[in-house]
């Protein structure tokens, strides 16, 4: 009877940890990525995993908020500059030195510029596997042909990336409760295993000292 109690135990600890696994993943990723903008030497150990990232092929990761501030400064950009070109050229500037974005974003108008700004854009979807980069390059097109002016399709851009942002900050608190109540369930819940599983410890032990 104790010992069928306690593999049950065991079973339905094991499903447990199934079905969190991967919210345990999400907030380890999170709490690292708040850690590393707390403390300098975890920034810069993060910093050097991005650039041997940088150095195998795409494609590479871009948080949301990475995209929309590239957006932001495109935008801003385009109502100083007259040009796509122009703008794109001075934004690239501007994060030359912030991570791979920034570096792929440079290298990508060094080499795709003189071809079509829109090919610079494309470039970095590809990279990044980005839709919200393809999005961008669909909308400036249809300015292009449809009379709206690039500095409002790209508003458009970043109007939907930042309700992709707070749609995620809703959904992580939502989570919240759930993840903060997981632990302490499991808390109670390997507390009453290691009751369960004492008699038949100390039986065993009983048996052997015998």
């Amino acid at each position: 009877m104790t010992i069928n109690v306690g593999l049950g135990l065991l079973l339905v600890a094991f499903a447990l940890l199934l079905l969190i696994a991967d919210d345990l993943g999400y907030w380890a990723r999170r709490i690292w990525r708040i850690q590393s903008q707390r403390r300098p030497w975890l920034r810069r150990l993060s910093r050097s995993r991005l650039l041997r990232r940088a150095r195998r092929r795409g494609p590479f990761h871009a948080e949301l908020s990475e995209i929309r501030d590239f957006l932001v400064s495109l935008q801003l950009a385009l109502s100083l500059e007259e040009t796509l070109a122009g703008a794109l050229a001075q934004t690239a500037e501007q994060f030359a030195h912030r991570g791979v974005f920034g570096q792929r974003l440079l290298q990508h108008v060094r080499s795709k510029l003189t071809i079509s700004p829109e090919e610079v854009l494309k470039g970095l979807a590809e990279d990044f596997d980005s839709e919200q980069l393809r999005d961008v390059v669909t909308r400036l097109t249809l300015a292009r042909d449809g009379g709206m002016s690039y500095v409002e399709a790209m508003a458009l851009s970043v109007e939907a990336i930042e309700n992709e942002i707070r749609a995620e900050i809703e959904h992580e608190i939502q989570r919240a409760p759930v993840i903060l109540t997981i632990p302490m369930v499991m808390g109670v819940f390997f507390a009453t295993l290691v009751l369960a599983a004492y008699p038949l410890v100390t039986s065993l032990i009983r048996n052997i000292a015998q």
